[in-house]
């Protein structure tokens, strides 16, 4: 079967354990993002394809993510992204969360942020179309 596109964009995205990493930064640099033109919270930027087999990411760094391999979905804040490294505190917008499987001991977790225009992004329909896909 060919693989149908479903949706495209652009992405600001990072893995868990980057967002880890970042989470003990300069918290002046926090609060500047909430009150700033700056972008979310990210460390990858690049295009994303939602096709009926899976999410790819090109960019800096490449990314697939086959729907087979994934094992959870989530849009929303948490202890890795949490509302106060949004502006407005993520009223109009909220990160798209995938734990998927690497390996069969191994799995990964990335954090999406797609087409974001400032103050809005396209997440809700992104999570919407995924989820239908994975039922």
């Amino acid at each position: 079967m060919v693989a149908q596109k479903m949706l495209e964009g652009n992405v600001l995205w990072s893995y868990d354990h980057e967002l880890n990493n970042d989470k003990n930064s300069n918290w002046i640099k926090k609060i500047a993002k909430i009150f700033s033109f700056l972008k979310p919270v990210h460390n990858h930027e690049g295009d994303i394809l939602l096709a009926s087999n899976g999410i790819f990411i090109t960019g800096e760094e490449q990314l697939e993510l086959p729907l087979s391999h994934i094992e959870e979905v989530y849009m929303g804040f948490d202890d890795l992204f949490p509302a106060s490294s949004a502006k407005n505190f993520g009223a109009f917008w909220q990160p798209i969360r995938i734990k998927s499987v690497v390996s069969n001991a191994e799995s990964q977790t990335v954090y999406l942020v797609i087409n974001h225009t400032g103050i809005f992004s396209d997440n809700q329909t992104w999570f919407n179309t995924l989820i239908s896909l994975l039922r």
